[in-house]
């Protein structure tokens, strides 16, 4: 994850680039990110906030976790893709999900967190 990486939402309303390699990434099976990315896990890369650029119209969606962090998931006001991913655990990080990438071969994929939460027919 060393070129410069650009990504956005399915209708192109919202567009994003990093100005800074990730730091690293993870898969994580928690419900929440179950529940968000409508499958098994949600794939995402942690990058530095100011290292993130975006414009578009973003909504946002505030929710506490089991750990008692609050977790907040950014998405496309238009057409509600799920594009970010922060945590009051971890103030300086965004989490920014794969799948909104425009090479998502560009992901490598990182640690395994959450697994207890893991679908049996997800092989992640």
């Amino acid at each position: 994850m060393t070129e410069r990486l650009s990504g956005g939402c399915l209708c192109g309303a919202v567009r994003y680039a990093l100005a800074e390699p990730a730091k690293f990434s993870i898969q994580c099976f928690c419900r929440d990110c179950q529940k968000i990315s409508g499958g098994g896990h949600l794939p995402q890369m942690a990058v530095e906030r100011a290292a993130l650029t975006a414009s578009g119209p973003v909504k946002t969606f505030t929710w506490k976790s089991d750990s008692g962090n609050d977790l907040r998931f950014d998405f496309c006001s238009e057409c509600g893709s799920p594009l970010f991913k922060t945590t009051t655990q971890a103030p300086d990080l965004v989490f920014v999900l794969a799948g909104s990438l425009d090479d998502p071969a560009a992901f490598v994929p990182g640690r395994k967190v959450f697994e207890t939460s893991r679908q049996p027919w997800d092989a992640g």
